[in-house]
């Protein structure tokens, strides 16, 4: 399975909306979602659990949830 639908599956998970599991790459996670700062969080430590990885806090900027297509390709460790 891809990021990007281990993403959607994450965010439908967190949102409690199983229509999240289909959106568009481009969706902003702020402002088309709604995510508030806890749901972030919640979203992107059940992304490290799919994933089985760690999130390089570091180095993941703010703009880089303004795309879902965005984030995975950070996730995936190619350059943004």
């Amino acid at each position: 399975m891809s990021t990007l639908d281990l993403a959607r599956q994450a965010l439908a998970k967190i949102k409690r909306d199983p229509a999240l599991a289909h959106v568009a790459d481009d969706i902003d996670l702020i402002d088309d979602i709604g995510l508030d700062s806890l749901e972030t969080l919640q979203f992107l430590l059940e992304l490290e659990d799919a994933l089985g990885t760690r999130i390089d806090y570091d180095r993941l900027e703010f703009q880089m949830l303004r795309s879902l297509r965005t984030l995975a390709t950070f996730l995936d460790g190619a350059p943004c």
